[in-house]
């Protein structure tokens, strides 16, 4: 497998988008009242799920190929719904910590799926 630019764009917009659900769980761990979400825990969550559903769709369809296996990001998928219902009906920084921790992981694990086939010569294509 070479690594193409497309390859470092997903990678990137992957990593933006962890990146923007652990800050908005930040702010409102934190009460930072930032606009859109301000404390409101569960305009927190509708941000995270938008956000994971957008991560879920970037590790998903991989340009070249899947970055995970369809049944690992099938459970993940899961996984995170149900924090996503626990998050919206309790309000509670529990779930949403959690579901924020869940995107944290597909993530990673992306990642690490990236990491392990990278060629050993040259990186860019053309």
């Amino acid at each position: 497998m070479k690594l193409g630019r497309i390859d470092i764009v997903e990678d990137f917009v992957a990593t933006s988008l962890m990146a923007a659900a652990v800050l908005a769980f930040t702010a409102t761990h934190d009460n930072w009242g930032v606009w859109l979400i301000g404390d409101s825990r569960r305009w927190t969550a509708g941000l995270l799920v938008l956000l994971g559903t957008f991560l879920f769709g970037v590790v998903g369809c991989g340009h070249t190929a899947q970055h995970l296996r369809p049944l690992v990001l099938g459970v993940l998928a899961c996984v995170a719904a149900c924090f996503a219902g626990f998050a919206f009906a309790t309000a509670s920084l529990t779930p949403l910590s959690l579901l924020a921790a869940t995107i944290v992981v597909v993530w990673a694990l992306a990642l690490a799926s990236d990491l392990r086939e990278l060629p050993r010569g040259r990186l860019l294509t053309h």
